[in-house]
């Protein structure tokens, strides 16, 4: 089998520098579009970055995996329908952005059909409706830090799926008073300086701050980028919550209090349990609940979420959780299936992770409905996007 493999993977090898002429069929995870070439008689996926659906293109093969092939534009021959002169003169080659060349329209609407696919896949059965995707009130300028990688007196990004570094002055997703601080920083650049990365960012009072990060990867605290997609985001949660009215809550990987203390305030009755184990966001949300004299309702608890509910278990009316982008843990996921509360929020920052962990909750063996589902644009420019879905039994 292993000889029959190595031969496999030696023939495709042959298309290594290869030219074809492709139509993109739709985008994929991850932010590539996907084409197909024939090469023995078979169909071959192949990723192709910076694309958009409907081009026809001039492809060259770089890459052979067991199963794809990747492949980088030569010439666009015809563009798509969606396709347009990305805005930024760096979007091209900057690994920053994914989708600038796709209209604002068109991103929205695969995203929509990444969702939609993806749920296909991994919980075909589960009926639901999708909402109307929640946009970024801005699509450029919208970020209020950015994280730059630096070598000797360039900084910028990193380009699409390599180390190169593409040297920039300027930042169209970042916000405006960001970008126009990055010719500035790079002017107190020195060459034999060991920093390699900084993160430029905005504080509350909306001043401008850089910070090195060192070479082991030291950075600041985790805040959503998108402040005004955030504040939609939290009001999103805060209507499913308050049409539920528990009377207990609990939210795993609660940072700071992102939703806690809105929820707090709506709700006069509700004790939320706060679970997260970044001691930095568990201090500040103890600083900010002592302040409003909320010591009662809200209970913070610095610990991972794991040991959390492998002590306590899940009673809460309502779970809340906002995962990072690897998922939920198993161990929380057999609780949810072992207690069953009435309600589950599930806000997601990966699609993929979302569908698998929806999957292994058994939804529709369990009794469980989708009352609520709908896309956040957090990242516009990008593949990426938030998701909200509600679950009730």
């Amino acid at each position: 089998m292993n000889n029959n493999s190595n031969t496999k993977r030696d023939s495709l090898e042959s298309l290594l520098n290869s030219e074809h002429i492709v139509e993109i069929e739709k985008m994929a995870i991850g932010g590539d579009g996907i084409a197909r070439i024939s090469f023995q008689e078979k169909s071959l996926v192949v990723f192709v970055p910076k694309s958009a659906p409907k081009d026809q293109l001039r492809i060259k093969i770089i890459a052979v995996e067991k199963n794809y092939l990747s492949g980088v534009i030569s010439e666009v021959l015809t563009p798509g329908p969606h396709r347009r002169e990305p805005p930024c003169s760096y979007a091209l080659r900057c690994g920053g952005c994914s989708w600038q060349q796709i209209s604002d329209e068109e991103q929205i609407h695969q995203k929509e059909l990444l969702l939609k696919e993806l749920f296909q896949k991994f919980i075909p059965n589960i009926s639901y409706t999708l909402s109307p995707t929640v946009r970024s009130p801005h699509v450029f300028n919208y970020r209020n830090r950015i994280q730059l990688k630096r070598h000797k007196k360039s900084l910028g990004y990193f380009a699409d799926k390599s180390h190169d570094l593409v040297d920039i002055d300027s930042c169209l997703i970042a916000d405006k008073r960001i970008s126009d601080q990055i010719p500035q920083l790079k002017a107190t650049l020195k060459e034999s300086e060991t920093i390699t990365k900084f993160e430029l960012r905005l504080t509350q009072d909306l001043a401008f701050e850089h910070h090195k990060i060192g070479e082991k990867g030291e950075g600041l605290a985790f805040s959503q980028v998108n402040s005004e997609m955030n504040a939609l985001l939290v009001g999103g949660a805060l209507d499913l919550v308050l049409a539920a009215n528990p009377k207990s809550l609990t939210e795993l990987y609660a940072g700071s209090g992102n939703f806690s203390f809105p929820l707090l305030q709506k709700l006069s009755n509700l004790v939320i349990e706060s679970v997260e184990l970044n001691p930095e966001l568990t201090s500040a949300a103890i600083k900010k609940l002592t302040a409003q004299n909320l010591q009662k309702r809200l209970l913070v608890f610095t610990t991972d979420c794991d040991s959390f509910v492998q002590r306590r278990r899940l009673s809460s009316d309502f779970i809340l959780l906002d995962p990072p982008r690897q998922g939920a843990t198993d161990v929380i996921l057999n609780q949810i299936t072992k207690t069953l509360p009435k309600n589950i929020l599930y806000i997601s920052c990966h699609p993929v992770s979302l569908a698998r962990d929806l999957q292994k909750i058994r939804l529709d063996s369990l009794g469980y409905k989708v009352s609520h589902l709908q896309i956040y644009d957090m990242f516009p420019q990008t593949d990426h996007f938030e998701t909200m879905i509600c679950l009730t039994r």
